[in-house]
């Protein structure tokens, strides 16, 4: 059940469910059947009220105090860590952190942020290759995790594409912009991906009993899977780095194309500069001053001069 209070903050009461060919949910007062993995959903406040004391509370709490990553702390028994998760598409904001406790016949989440119980409700159809064992169904809500990434991915790459397409047709004035939202989303992706990686390793090489055994080789596939996303990042960012390159060598161009217009400019006048200058240093004896065709012949010199220099260009071709 949820709870939304004034400040629209999510609130939840403690929610459970159990393995049995699939995901059940369990009334919270109702009791567990036998020999069924048990899967609860916690905020903090709840964790402290019913597992204070318990060997596990006091490296949960420290994990739950600075969630920065995903990581994966395999004991003998038990696992302990944290997922960070970052947002995807418009709707999420931010990202969504949570902590996981697990053991062969226990999965915790303490969750603040209300992530895990849409999720946990979406898969309670979702096909479980072991249903009564918890380390398949949390490598089941790993893979949930990620299942539609490689699609989003894709729309990342629509976007840089589209970003080329502005570049080539010169309308790319929220270029930078643009590009380092891209980027960014992208290193936040890579990071995410990288240490799905650590985690998936750790999960499968760390200390296992006889049902998380058997989830070890699933593990490597999914370390794989998270490889192969983080490849697919590292590509897009790599492309993204050739746009970036690209829009700098088109502005690279342009302005040399400005310089290139200047020079010429300031050349084609230098001439008349001096013509101007010669003419203004008002010496008493020139004869050109007290002819009644002295200025007409000054402006023909001039345009005369002008004239030629820009023929000149054009067999040069300067203004191409």
């Amino acid at each position: 059940m949820i709870i939304v209070n004034s400040q629209k903050r999510m609130f939840y009461i403690m929610i459970r469910y159990f393995l049995k060919e699939k995901l059940i949910s369990l009334p919270v007062s109702a009791k567990l059947p036998e020999k069924c993995g048990a899967i609860t959903v916690l905020t903090s406040d709840e964790y402290d009220q019913q597992f204070r004391g318990t060997e596990h509370y006091r490296m949960l709490k420290a994990s739950l105090s600075h969630i920065h990553y995903c990581k994966a702390d395999v004991m003998n028994g038990l696992t302990i860590g944290t997922l960070s998760i970052p947002p995807r598409g418009k709707q999420q904001k931010g990202f969504s952190s949570f902590v996981f406790y697990m053991t062969d016949s226990e999965l915790i989440f303490v969750d603040e942020h209300n992530f895990i119980p849409p999720i946990l409700k979406q898969m309670e159809d979702y096909p479980l290759s072991d249903a009564r064992s918890i380390a398949h169904f949390f490598l089941a809500f790993l893979q949930y995790l990620i299942k539609d990434d490689v699609f989003f991915l894709q729309h990342f790459e629509e976007m840089l594409t589209h970003l080329e397409e502005d570049i080539l047709k010169k309308n790319d004035s929220s270029f930078n912009r643009r590009i380092l939202l891209i980027r960014k989303e992208l290193a936040a992706l890579g990071a995410f991906y990288e240490q799905l990686q650590d985690m998936g390793e750790d999960l499968e090489e760390g200390p296992l009993s006889k049902t998380k055994e058997s989830a070890a080789p699933l593990f490597g596939l999914f370390t794989a899977k998270a490889e192969r996303l983080y490849s697919n990042v590292q590509m897009l960012k790599e492309y993204s780095m050739q746009l970036r390159e690209m829009h700098q060598t088109q502005v690279d161009m342009h302005q040399n194309q400005i310089m290139k217009f200047l020079t010429i400019v300031t050349t084609i006048f230098m001439p008349l500069s001096l013509i101007a200058g010669w003419y203004g240093m008002n010496f008493t004896h020139m004869p050109e001053l007290d002819s009644p065709y002295g200025y007409i012949i000054i402006c023909v010199l001039s345009l005369l001069i002008v004239l030629v220099e820009i023929w000149l260009f054009k067999i040069k071709n300067w203004f191409n």
